[in-house]
This record gives C-alpha cells, sequence and structure tokens, in this order.
C-alpha cells in the first residue's frame, strides 16, 4: 500500500535558539505553514536540506497565525543535519515535508511514564503539555551533562522529573533503560518510551513481562541505534 505523498513546505530559518549544550531550536518561516496541519502530540517533519540530506524531527512548536514552527535538533555531531544545525544561520534555506506520525493514547491512564534521551525529549514534551491535569506523571530523561542539559519545565502537580546523567563509559541509553529497570511502576501505568533502540525494547519488554503492562498502554520508538545512521522502525 502506497502512502499519500507528505505535504511539502519550503521554509527559512529566522532563529536559533540555544536550548542546553546539546541541544538548539530553530525557528522556520514559510508562506504556507499555516496550512500545516498538527493535531496531536509527537507528530513529525521531514526536515530536508537543499545538499539532499533529510532527518525527521517532532514538531516542537506551530504558530499557524505567524506561519512559523519550531524545531529542536540535538548536536550530537554525528550526522549531516547535526552539523548543519551547529552552524546554520538566519535566512538559511530548508524544506519540511508531512506531518506523520500515530496518537499515543493516554485514555483511561491512572499515571503516565514517559522516558526519553535528547533525541526524544521534544515529543516526550509535546505529550506531557497534553496530558489531563489530573493524570500523575513522571518523566525520565537521560542527558550527557550534568549541568545544563536540565529544560525549565512547565509547572504541573503530580509531575516528578528525574534528569539521568550520562555514564560515559556506558552506551547510550543504558543509564536510562538501567534506572527504569529498577523503578517501581504503578499497575494503572500508561507509558511511552522513545529514544535508542536497543535500550527502549529493553524497557518495553520489562514493563510487559515484569510489570504485565497491557501492550495497549506501552508505547514505544527507536528514534535511533548504535552503528545505524539513519534508522528506521
Amino acid at each position: 500500500m502506497f502512502r499519500r505523498p507528505r505535504p511539502t513546505f519550503d521554509v527559512r530559518v529566522i532563529a536559533v535558539t540555544p536550548l542546553t549544550p546539546a541541544l538548539v531550536r530553530l525557528t522556520f518561516a514559510g508562506p504556507t505553514l499555516d496550512t500545516l496541519l498538527i493535531e496531536h502530540p509527537t507528530q513529525w517533519v521531514k526536515l530536508d536540506l537543499p545538499e539532499g540530506h533529510s532527518r525527521a524531527y517532532t514538531i516542537r512548536h506551530h504558530r499557524p497565525a505567524e506561519r512559523e514552527v519550531d524545531i529542536d535538533v540535538v548536536l550530537h555531531g554525528n550526522g549531516p543535519l547535526a552539523r548543519w544545525a551547529e552552524v546554520v544561520r538566519p535566512g538559511d534555506a530548508a524544506r519540511l515535508a508531512g506531518p506523520r506520525g500515530r496518537r499515543p493514547s493516554f485514555e483511561g491512564a491512572g499515571h503516565a511514564l514517559l522516558a526519553a534521551d535528547e533525541s526524544a525529549l521534544p515529543a516526550a514534551l509535546t505529550i506531557l503539555e497534553d496530558l489531563p491535569p489530573s493524570v500523575p506523571a513522571a518523566l525520565f530523561v537521560e542527558v550527557g551533562e550534568a549541568t545544563g542539559s536540565a529544560l525549565p519545565l512547565p509547572e504541573r502537580a503530580g509531575l516528578t522529573v528525574h534528569w539521568l546523567t550520562r555514564d560515559p563509559e556506558l552506551p547510550k541509553g543504558r543509564t536510562l533503560a538501567d534506572t527504569l529497570l529498577a523503578t517501581d511502576v504503578p499497575a494503572d501505568t500508561t507509558a511511552w518510551l522513545a529514544g535508542e533502540a536497543h535500550a527502549v525494547a529493553t524497557v518495553r519488554r520489562h514493563l510487559l513481562t515484569d510489570w504485565a503492562l497491557p501492550r495497549e498502554r506501552v508505547h514505544s520508538k527507536g528514534y535511533w541505534k548504535h552503528g545505524e545512521a539513519d534508522h528506521k522502525e
């Protein structure tokens, strides 16, 4: 079955805002961005560069009236989009295609568990901002530095946040996985996990088997994978 073609939007960078040592916010403007249809959290677009490189990124904010979007990019230095994000300037051209992405359902959740690394943090925050205020939530984020990596979060009753500093001697994702394997999970939890593919699969298996959470209440996505330049899951 063929997918419907993704709408495309010619855009230019209008602002580059460092958020942490590992994360930069790129603000794009385009004459047709008011027609970009963002319907739910975690939706993403392909960011295409004139040189031909492209990667998928979560839409962090969409301001239709201003014809603007924000995309947060990890500055890990290992790929063409990260290298571009380190040197991009206002006025540089790009193209967005999309959106794509399924809605993670938290209907009926008594507790929300969100787990991410830097690559998945923007998507996790879109979920957090969309959750009903009555649902308590726990956010676990693996980051590379002990200071300067924790983004300010909106105040929310019942929210606990765990910034996990990555052990440089361990593979990325291991600190997040090991922490969650040792964390108690309420029986009425709905979970969303994203980041390094092996770490995500490990935690998903743990929630399904050791905690016996129903499959429909465990949403997971491997955003990237060790040893793969452009992992797709």
